[in-house]
Parts: structure tokens; C-alpha cells; sequence
């Protein structure tokens, strides 16, 4: 009898990756390592570069200098294995949530036929059964983006590569998105890079967070979470959590990022 293997997760290498646009630097000797399987957040500051850092692993643009592996091979073009997630959904308004979900199957060729079943399955494991025939317009922000979640997942790619899905997503939403993404990463080969503003939000997902300067950005943090997996909204609650939170608050505040601005209340004396 044959037994079935399981494709091993990617890892990922960046050494001393630079990219300016003309006199613009964005990215300063960036250096890291993802490993096979691993879910890595980037957090810093707006403009830093994240998004930028996520299109060149994702072959989308080309470095300045430096060079990234996936792998083991080096990167040229979108990896076969890749599947992404943006801010925007992206959704197509004519068709359906489920015919949407098997664009990823249009678009690389593969026979819908045979991926038909798994995208019901993910639509269902995100909440979305019974949703299938529905059009975008039908749907709430948050339902959009688990289909588009769905969609990205559903060759079982190897690299995911996420930049700020949840960004537009009011705080519940995100919430069951985070446990949606944990859910749905859980069991597979698939190593994952995660873009966002939250440190809650990196915190909870992740098994590495690498904190970024202001621009040209630089990784000035790799945070360990030893937190155990699976993890839900309770965690947060774990003092391991808060401690991991404050420690990458910390990094921000000496960055400058955060800056604590309570106005001083007079005393009396001062009033007189």
C-alpha cells in the first residue's frame, strides 16, 4: 500500500534585502529567517515597509540589493506554492461565494471538479455554509474577507503570505477571523507571514513576531510567543500573553512609535 506524504512546509531566507524607490529608501539590510511550518507576524509602524517586505518573498517586486531564497531557491517570480491575502477582498461582484472561491482553480487551471468539494469545506469551516450562492454584495465585510480567505487557501498552498486582511474589520470580526486563520493553518504544511498593526492580534497568531523600524525599516525585534497551541481568545487572559504584548509595547516606546501623552492635571497649589 502507498502511503501519501505530506508536502514539507517552506522556509524562508532574507539576507540583506534593501529596496528604494528612486530616493525613497524603504527597506535598510533586512535579514530573517521563516522556518518551514513557522507563522511569523511583521508589525511596525505605517509606512515602514511591511507591505513592500511581503511583495518582494512574494515575488511581486524585485530587492534593491540582498536576496531571498524559498525554499532553498532563490526568487524570481510568484512561488507555485503561494497563495495571498490583501486588505481588499477583491471579490468578483458577478459571481457567486463559491464560484469565487474556485477562481484560484480558473486561474491556475485545475479542473474545479476536483477542488469543488474542499472549497465547500472551507467555506464551512470559516462559517459560510449555506453562503455558497450568494453574491458579494449579500455579504458582510467580514463574511467577504473569509472568502477571500478561503479562495487563497484553497490549493493548500505551502507559503502564505498575508498583508493586513483584517485591517478594515471591526474588533469581533477580527477576532473570529484570528481564530478562523488559526483554525484553518492548524493542520497544514503551510508556513505563514502575516501583516499588521496589532500587537494583540500578532501576539495570538503567531509563533514569531519581527518588529520594524520606521523607514527605511530594519527588524530591531524578534519576539518569541511560547504560548501552547491551539491557542483561543482566552490566552489572552495568560500572563505569558501580556507580558509578550508589553515586551513588543516596550520595543515601539524606545523606537518612539508610542509616545505617552497624558495631560498633566494641575494641582491646586498650581492653580493658585
Amino acid at each position: 500500500m502507498t502511503v501519501a506524504t505530506v508536502p514539507a512546509a517552506l522556509p524562508i531566507e532574507v539576507r540583506g534585502v534593501s529596496k528604494s524607490y528612486g530616493s525613497l529608501a524603504a527597506l535598510s539590510e533586512v535579514t530573517f529567517d521563516v522556518a518551514g511550518g513557522e507563522f511569523v507576524s511583521l508589525l511596525g509602524p505605517s509606512g515602514c515597509g511591511k507591505s513592500t517586505l511581503l511583495r518582494l518573498i512574494g515575488g511581486l517586486e524585485e530587492p534593491s540589493g540582498g536576496a531571498i531564497a524559498i525554499g532553498g531557491e532563490p526568487v524570481a517570480e510568484p512561488h507555485p506554492q503561494l497563495g495571498m491575502a490583501f486588505q481588499k477582498d477583491l471579490l468578483l461582484p458577478w459571481r457567486d461565494v463559491l464560484s469565487n472561491v474556485l477562481l484560484q482553480a480558473d486561474v491556475r487551471g485545475i479542473d474545479r471538479a476536483r477542488l469543488r468539494e474542499r472549497a465547500r469545506a472551507l467555506l464551512a469551516q470559516v462559517g459560510l455554509d449555506g453562503f455558497e450562492r450568494r453574491r458579494p454584495g449579500e455579504l458582510s465585510g467580514g463574511m467577504r474577507q473569509r472568502a477571500a480567505i478561503c479562495r487563497t487557501l484553497l490549493h493548500e498552498p505551502r507559503l502564505l503570505l498575508m498583508d493586513e486582511p483584517y485591517a478594515a474589520l471591526d474588533a469581533m470580526t477580527r477576532d473570529q477571523m484570528a481564530l478562523d486563520l488559526a483554525a484553518v493553518t492548524a493542520t497544514r504544511a503551510t508556513t505563514v507571514v502575516f501583516v499588521t498593526h496589532s500587537i494583540p492580534e500578532a501576539v495570538f497568531l503567531s509563533d514569531r513576531v519581527l518588529v520594524m523600524s520606521a523607514r527605511p525599516a530594519e527588524i530591531v525585534a524578534d519576539v518569541a510567543v511560547e504560548l501552547p497551541r491551539p491557542r483561543d481568545l482566552h490566552v489572552r487572559r495568560d500572563p505569558a500573553f501580556t507580558a509578550c504584548v508589553e515586551r513588543i509595547t516596550g520595543v515601539f516606546e524606545r523606537l518612539g512609535v508610542l509616545r505617552d501623552r497624558r495631560p498633566t492635571v494641575p494641582t491646586a497649589q498650581e492653580e493658585r
